[in-house]
């Protein structure tokens, strides 16, 4: 917006990429996605792209096998993560699950809504990051548009380390009338991310490998 010339523009491009600069200045990567989706010129596309990969080694390893549900249902894809983002919660909770799988953690990640197709999303060694949300969140609606936490879970959960679900939390059944809480075993760390005002979870959180977390950010990483 201030008119700063190519030459100047690349010099700035340079830095943002460089991933010793990157790795000094502890971003995440949904900081990076974030000022790609505000930058106003695709000259800074490529930059900022590059930058979010190199972003993957601030990412703590998540050792075992993962299991990230991310709900895709209609709720998840309007409105913004926080007043002032444009990111909608899907896209948000796309990044979450790609990260981890692109930084070649052990990753099922899977989108679900009604819980009868939900869908595996593989992501190809090497891939742009940027790129795979947008193909993550353009599969919406392949599972339906509604949202059985419980049913997701219990189909989808196959002797995973720890369970990930981001969601608005809208289920059938309600907060602890769902049967979610019993979905996987008790044993089994099950991490809810509320991304709908904070409203009640989905289970019993609070104890017994049972946690949720209001919203959803780069320390999400940190915290787990």
């Amino acid at each position: 917006e201030a008119g700063v010339s190519d030459a100047a523009a690349q010099k700035l491009a340079d830095r943002l990429a460089d991933p010793e600069q990157v790795a000094r200045s502890r971003q995440f990567p949904f900081r990076f996605l974030s000022a790609y989706e505000a930058a106003p010129s695709l000259r800074w596309s490529h930059a900022l792209d590059k930058a979010l990969q190199a972003s993957l080694s601030n990412v703590p390893a998540m050792p075992g096998r993962n299991l990230v549900l991310v709900d895709t249902s209609g709720s998840m894809t309007s409105g913004g993560l926080s007043a002032k983002s444009t990111v909608t919660p899907l896209k948000a909770a796309a990044v979450f699950g790609v990260a981890l799988a692109a930084r070649g953690e052990q990753v099922d990640l899977i989108g679900f809504a009604d819980g009868t197709r939900p869908f595996r999303h593989d992501v190809p060694k090497g891939a742009s990051v940027i790129r795979e949300v947008d193909r993550f969140v353009r599969r919406s609606g392949e599972d339906g548009h509604g949202t059985n936490i419980a049913g997701s879970l219990a189909r989808t959960f196959n002797g995973h380390d720890r369970v990930f679900l981001i969601s608005d939390m809208q289920t059938i059944g309600g907060p602890y009338g769902s049967g979610a809480t019993d979905a996987i075993p008790r044993t089994v760390p099950l991490y809810g991310f509320n991304l709908g005002g904070y409203r009640a979870a989905a289970f019993e959180a609070g104890g017994a490998n049972r946690h949720e977390f209001g919203g959803l950010s780069d320390g999400t990483f940190r915290m787990v």
